[in-house]
């Protein structure tokens, strides 16, 4: 996997959440609390989609192809909590944890794996593994073309 650089929103919690707000209001990006029933947020999101609610409630973050989850960003999540020394409670691996929090590649920002938006993509999420895998599927594809 090749190093790269950690995005703005992981180390500016300004910069997140202008991110995130945005895709609350624009993308459908929720529900507000995962930890609710959200009737009418699923619904919604099952009229869109036209599927059932229960499908719907499926197609989470954690499943997307844009949340990336793999350890760089992870690390880049983790340090971006690190700023503050003297502020530090020493919780970042566990509220990283519990939040089941990634990075969002469409809209950049740290996202819960429990909430979705209207652009969710199937075949995620993006940790070490897959980004191997997909790494790899590339590369042959770029073979098989110069072929």
């Amino acid at each position: 996997m090749e190093d790269r650089s950690c995005p703005l929103p992981t180390q500016d919690v300004t910069a997140n959440l202008k991110n995130r707000n945005y895709a609350f209001e624009h993308f459908g990006y929720g529900p507000p609390n995962p930890a609710e029933p959200n009737k009418v947020f699923w619904l919604k999101k099952a009229i869109m989609y036209n599927v059932t609610e229960q499908e719907a409630q499926t197609m989470r973050c954690g499943n997307c192809s844009a949340f990336i989850q793999t350890t760089q960003m992870l690390e880049c999540i983790k340090q971006g909590l690190e700023k503050s020394a003297d502020m530090e409670g020493g919780y970042d691996e566990e509220m990283i944890a519990s939040a089941n929090l990634g990075f969002c590649e469409l809209f950049a920002f740290k996202c819960a794996a429990e909430r979705t938006c209207d652009a969710w993509l199937v075949g995620g999420p993006m940790d070490d593994a897959r980004y191997e895998e997909v790494d790899k599927e590339l590369e042959m594809r770029d073979n098989s073309e110069q072929d």
